[in-house]
């Protein structure tokens, strides 16, 4: 695959467009809906670029018996090996779920299950201990206070919930512009005292069983290196400090 390089920026200017300090913030990129179709060229851009990032994967996007043989089968086969190629690439990798349900509306019976569900999919490709867990919308997480159900139940399948610090909102068609993306992330990160930690980006489609978050894709290389001029790329392990490698 060939690259277009982003070389060059001007790094006093990009701060200062973002109000961003000189000292750099700790940033680490996740992916959530996957494995999609673009995943492979973010994965290639994210190698490139040496960054290691997290991938929080549904279940059901990978759990390929459930399809008879035809188009189907051969497309959640695509995205089962492009799975085993997140884990041997070095990135970190946890469950989204087995489907993209809001959680906190589910039996307790059905929030176990999908729970489940997931972790005996994807319990081989889990890179940390214990295993992380993203609910989808964050729902039981943001609201735990009043739906305490859910991250309890995540406990009990022995997950550690995996947040974030800062969203790009990249799933929202109005900003898939420009770089609104970007500046998305750029004022959470730089405004004010500005934030360290986990970004939430997309590289799956929840809707859809093989489509990605192209828009994403095709603007990562270019985002990356303004990115830089504000943040130092580290490890999971080094902004979750519960976490160890497994």
């Amino acid at each position: 695959m060939t690259f277009q390089v982003f070389a060059g920026e001007d790094c006093n200017a990009v701060r200062a467009q973002y109000q961003c300090p000189v000292k750099k913030h700790r940033l680490h990129l996740s992916f959530d809906d996957g494995v999609g179709s673009v995943t492979p060229k973010i994965l290639d851009v994210l190698k490139r670029e040496n960054i290691k990032a997290t991938f929080l994967i549904l279940g059901n996007k990978i759990d390929c018996k459930q399809y008879k043989p035809g188009k189907s089968l051969d497309l959640c086969k695509q995205r089962f090996n492009t799975l085993k190629r997140i884990k041997s690439e070095g990135h970190d990798i946890g469950s989204h779920s087995y489907q993209h349900y809001r959680h906190s509306e589910l039996s307790w019976a059905d929030l176990n299950k999908t729970i489940l569900d997931s972790k005996k999919i994807l319990e081989p490709f889990f890179t940390t201990q214990p295993p992380i867990f993203r609910l989808p919308y964050g729902d039981g997480w943001f609201n735990q206070k009043d739906q305490p159900q859910v991250m309890q139940a995540l406990k009990q399948a022995g997950f550690e919930h995996l947040g974030w610090e800062m969203t790009a909102y990249d799933w929202n068609e109005k900003y898939q512009h420009g770089d609104q993306i970007l500046d998305n992330v750029m004022g959470q990160m730089c405004k004010g005292r500005g934030r360290d930690g986990v970004v939430l980006f997309h590289d799956g489609v929840f809707e859809n069983e093989h489509e990605g978050r192209v828009f994403t894709a095709n603007n990562l290389a270019r985002w990356i290196p303004k990115l830089r001029c504000a943040a130092e790329f580290v490890p999971l392990i080094d902004v979750k400090k519960n976490l160890k490698k497994r």
